[in-house]
């Protein structure tokens, strides 16, 4: 049987014999509300801005150990893991990435020399693709060059495009312009 496991700050929670016993991953965050309260007035009065507020995703995470004092030494060793911001990167959907990081404190319930550990981790309200991070356009000449970059995710996105000349001869004029897809 294949045991799920996840990647964080770009270690994998193998490193750690860590097992993911169970986790939650909503199918969308939750929409942000945009409502104000008139005196007076019935009800609220929606401004509906669809903006997303941060994605909870909570693990329920298994650590077995041979002695009391192994589990604790290997629970130290996480808690440090998870005092890191990073990407998380679940081994179910290795093309998709959240920026994410634990906020709210970690209890271990301690059983023998096994442990049961609830985790949460505070995303951007949407998983990134991986390949688009890093999208890697090498050797544009002088001459014009359309670069073609779909984007297939849910929400609208935005970009950073980072230019760097490798040459001894100084950029001038670059156009770059967006055009809607069909």
């Amino acid at each position: 049987m294949n045991m799920k496991g996840f990647t964080y700050a770009n270690i994998h929670s193998s490193e750690y014999e860590l097992y993911v016993r169970s986790d939650n991953r909503t199918i969308t965050p939750s929409l942000r509300k945009n409502d104000f309260v008139i005196p007076g007035r019935h009800g609220t009065i929606d401004y509906g801005l669809n903006t997303y507020e941060t994605r909870l995703i909570t693990m329920e995470l298994s650590l077995v150990r041979k002695t009391m004092l192994d589990l604790r030494v290997q629970a130290r060793d996480i808690a440090q893991w998870f005092s890191k911001s990073g990407i998380l990167v679940f081994d179910d959907e290795p093309d998709k990435a959240y920026q994410a990081k634990v906020y709210a404190n970690i209890d271990i319930e301690e059983i023998r020399a096994y442990g049961k550990a609830r985790v949460t981790f505070e995303c951007q309200p949407f998983a990134e693709s991986l390949e688009y991070r890093q999208v890697n356009i090498p050797n544009i000449t002088n001459k014009p060059r359309d670069i073609p970059l779909n984007v297939s995710g849910t929400s609208e996105t935005g970009c950073i495009i980072t230019i760097k000349n490798n040459g001894t001869t100084n950029i001038n004029n670059i156009v770059i312009t967006r055009k809607a897809g069909v």
